[in-house]
């Protein structure tokens, strides 16, 4: 679950980050072009991409604590200060007197949103908001410049709207069943490296519960005083092969890489070139053996 809220966070701060700066490089490229209308003021512009700037550094700073709550209320503080200098350019735009397809910076923005919004909510009030800005500026602007619009605007930003929000849906979706696929393979190497850890304990410990059943025998034979202390011994080991027998139906289940298949093994190549004694301690600190002669024959 870990790993899947981190990559809900990381597609959030990409999101939030990818729009700031084309909020920056977008508007400043915009006021490029607007150089030549007189009465186009500049401080919507410079507002939008100070902004934008802004968002940039601060994502920056939060990269290592990033959140999708993080991504998402950055994203909408962006919007903002898109949504406010475009409603004060589009008029000016649309009194400059010179051939303008309306509402452009709208459209691409709604385009924008479907790609990078970080969650659903976020995304929908952004687009409902691009398209509002258009919508509500025409009631604004003078009946005769309205005449002189393309066929079909602004309403053709509606469209766009719509079909946007479906993209967005789609987009988000196939971003949480990815996320949900992540979480299960996540999960499921995790249960099989579980898995293969007891089934290497089980090889590990065929040795030791083969050696206790043979003492136990040799003992019963020389000494039948210690018939009530042997047959405690014997269900314990009995207990453990049944064990053993559980886990093997899991076995075949699992594929093997070699050398995994012995705990042993693997623990003799992690601490190969070590001192016996340093060696024998490490094993005791793993499995929290007791010392003693059958330890000391395993490690020998």
């Amino acid at each position: 679950m870990t790993h899947s809220r981190d990559l809900a966070a990381r597609h959030a701060w990409r999101g939030a980050f990818s729009a700031a700066v084309l909020n920056a490089l977008g508007m400043s490229v915009d006021f490029l072009l607007a150089r030549d209308i007189p009465t186009m003021p500049m401080y919507p512009y410079a507002m939008s991409v100070l902004v934008g700037i802004g968002l940039v550094v601060f994502l920056l700073i939060r990269r290592q604590r990033a959140t999708v709550r993080l991504g998402s209320a950055v994203f909408l503080v962006n919007m903002v200060a898109i949504l406010v200098a475009l409603w004060i350019t589009s008029g000016y735009w649309a009194t400059a007197g010179r051939p303008w397809t309306p509402f452009q910076a709208n459209k691409l923005g709604v385009l924008a949103v479907a790609m990078l919004a970080p969650e659903l909510g976020v995304g929908l009030a952004s687009i409902a908001g691009l398209a509002a800005t258009a919508i509500g500026k025409v009631y604004f602007l003078d009946p005769e410049i309205l005449r002189g619009f393309p066929v079909g605007e602004p309403w053709f930003v509606l469209i766009y709207a719509l079909f946007v929000a479906v993209l967005l849906i789609y987009r988000l979706r196939s971003i949480a069943l990815e996320r949900e696929i992540l979480r299960v393979q996540a999960e499921a190497a995790a249960a099989g490296q579980l898995a293969r850890t007891f089934l290497r304990l089980r090889n590990y410990a065929n040795t030791p519960i083969q050696t206790i059943a043979f003492t136990t025998g040799l003992l019963r034979a020389k000494n039948h005083d210690l018939k009530p202390t042997l047959d405690r011994l014997e269900r314990a080991v009995d207990q453990l092969t049944e064990l053993g027998h559980a886990l093997n139906r899991y076995e075949n289940a699992h594929k093997w890489s070699p050398g995994e298949e012995s705990l042993e093994a693997t623990i003799d190549i992690e601490i190969s070139g070590l001192k016996s004694h340093r060696k024998k301690q490490l094993i005791d600190a793993v499995f929290d053996l007791p010392s003693g002669p059958i330890v000391q024959g395993w490690v020998a």
